[in-house]
């Protein structure tokens, strides 16, 4: 039985009075509420964000108060030693913002030889985290609260605990010997060598000292002082090269997220070098066909293979050209045109699948739709003709999403991550520390190939749909690779089949990309369409139900007519939607 402590009863007071509010609401629409919705991959983190809305602020305080406490209840998918992004659709000023806050590459970095098989486990791994600069600089910029307010909730789960769930305890127990290399890491989650188990109380005092490092002093509280100079040291001393010029230096890019349309709605997803492009190319080679006449991709098989060949034409488009714009041109004109688009729509054969070998599939040619008067992000690089390195990190990776609206129309959509589970596994100051040098490319020329100072391309795409205005639709996953296409099948179920928010998080999901040999069907995928799938030559691989393979989606749908949001919380990850 899990066991909750007195000091947490009002948190768990409001998760139970959500559920109250999910038994009264029509059963499949999800969790409602009219002055705001959140959607986290824990209860403590969603009630983390709902005090802050309660107690006036706004949808950017929640969602900082929400990333700060879901990287000590699930510490094995985001914490203060990673980084992540976060759309901002700011209502009244009819704006909205992107942060980038991914880590990014110390300023030394080529002083070290890095091999992905050998050091992903090791301080080589580490990249400059960007958590801390990201949050803060939301909240400074855009939020209403004090810091030591917002960051609150998470000094009481780390200091007095929390209670181990499921989802954590199978984690942990997956992972037991990467957790055993590292003592401070092991002294955290393992008891005397064996993972915490399901109603553990899991204590971080150590992270909680940082934390309050954070409320007093702001970023400096960890870019500087006490916790930077114990991460550098010991970093050091492990033969890593992260100085305290680059903890003093990192900043987050606060900057506009890019923008498309889909049958009317306007996308504005993350900018480079996380994937938003990706997510609105694809959604724009999508909308050469009427997927809602052609029906549910879980029920008909031209659908799903539609947008199968789509994906493997976006992942090999995004290998190709997609990078850090401040270390390359990239082609993101061309890249986000509808002609563009057009053209690889019309390569797409609809009864079968070419190239059958998802691997041979080749990137296109964007350049005839790059103008010249772009910006400097919109320059073109021609696509390498050299032979590519797959990136296990983006695949096997782990993430967290949550998702906020309050009551002004006000919208977050933030994803942030560690790498793979618990990152490096390498933890000081009470601080777990990504394992983000696993993302670069290891070919030579790549537009993702390592350099100081530099960001690695990513998976994650945090999303907001507007209608008229109007927030439409929050939404992101966590998933590694598989985050373009869940959020692009969330976006379609949204949109072409009009389905609400439970329906939209819990229909089948699929996933096939350049780099794989497999389509993968989720349970629910019919057995018809898994049979003429395979008749248009694809290559299958059936699960038997919903899989956390498929990603952990945190989203918010928004119905302007009678007021209402609508949260859910993925099951395949558990979770909570909140609203009030």
């Amino acid at each position: 039985m899990i066991r909750f402590q007195k000091r947490f009863l009002p948190i768990v007071l409001s998760v139970f009075l959500s559920i109250i509010v999910l038994w009264a609401d029509p059963p499949d629409k999800g969790v409602s509420g009219k002055n705001g919705m959140v959607a986290t991959a824990h209860p403590l983190a969603s009630a983390a964000a709902l005090e802050m809305l309660k107690r006036g602020g706004n949808a950017v305080d929640a969602a900082v108060a929400a990333a700060f406490t879901i990287g000590v209840v699930e510490p094995d998918g985001s914490g203060l030693g990673g980084g992540g992004g976060m759309v901002i659709f700011l209502k009244k000023q009819k704006k909205t913002v992107y942060i980038n806050y991914y880590h990014k590459a110390p300023s030394q970095i080529k002083k070290i030889t890095y091999n992905r098989n050998t050091d992903r486990h090791t301080v080589k791994s580490i990249l400059v985290p960007g958590t801390v600069a990201g949050l803060t600089a939301a909240l400074e910029r855009f939020g209403t609260l004090p810091l030591k307010t917002v960051i609150e909730p998470a000094i009481t789960a780390a200091e007095r605990g929390f209670a181990v769930d499921e989802t954590l305890a199978r984690i942990m127990l997956d992972n037991v010997e990467m957790l055993q290399i590292d003592s401070s890491t092991a002294s955290v989650f393992l008891d005397e060598g064996f993972p915490r188990m399901e109603g553990d109380t899991l204590r971080q005092p150590e992270l909680a000292k940082t934390l309050k490092d954070i409320a007093l002093y702001g970023r400096d509280g960890f870019y500087s002082g006490r916790v930077a100079k114990t991460i550098v040291s010991a970093i050091a001393k492990e033969g890593g090269v992260l100085t305290l010029n680059d903890l003093k230096n990192y900043r987050a890019e606060i900057t506009v997220p890019l923008h498309g349309t889909y049958r009317g709605y306007d996308i504005y997803s993350a900018n480079l070098p996380q994937s938003g492009a990706t997510i609105i190319e694809a959604l724009n080679i999508l909308e050469n066909a009427d997927l809602q006449k052609m029906g549910h991709y879980s029920m008909f098989p031209a659908t799903l293979h539609l947008m199968a060949e789509t994906f493997k034409r976006v992942y090999a488009d995004r290998w190709a050209y997609l990078g850090d714009p401040n270390f390359s041109n990239i082609p993101l004109k061309g890249i986000l045109s509808k002609a563009y688009a057009k053209e690889r729509f019309s390569d797409i054969n609809p009864t079968k699948a070419v190239p059958q070998n998802y691997r041979k599939t080749k990137p296109g040619n964007p350049q005839p739709y790059n103008s010249k008067s772009a910006s400097p992000t919109g320059i073109m690089i021609q696509a390498p003709n050299l032979m590519y390195v797959f990136n296990a990190q983006e695949y096997d990776g782990h993430t967290t999403h949550l998702s906020v609206v309050d009551k002004d129309g006000n919208a977050v959509s933030l994803t942030q991550t560690l790498g793979t589970f618990f990152g490096s596994g390498k933890t000081f100051a009470g601080v777990l520390l990504n394992c983000g040098m696993a993302n670069f490319s290891t070919r030579k020329g790549s537009v993702n190939e390592v350099a100081p100072n530099k960001r690695p391309r990513s998976s994650i795409s945090p999303t907001i749909i507007v209608k008229n205005g109007e927030p439409f639709l929050v939404v992101g996953s966590p998933g590694a690779g598989r985050i373009i296409s869940t959020v692009i099948e969330l976006i379609v179920n949204a949109i072409d089949f009009k389905m609400n928010a439970r329906q939209i998080n819990d229909a089948p999901r699929f996933y096939c990309q350049k780099f794989d040999d497999y389509l993968h069907l989720e349970y629910g995928i019919s057995p018809q369409v898994q049979t003429a799938l395979k008749n248009y030559g694809h290559n299958i691989r059936v699960y038997d139900d919903l899989d956390l393979f498929f990603g952990g989606a945190q989203l918010i749908l928004v119905d302007t007519v009678n007021g209402l949001f609508y949260g859910s919380a993925d099951k395949r990850r558990g979770g909570a939607a909140i609203g009030y």
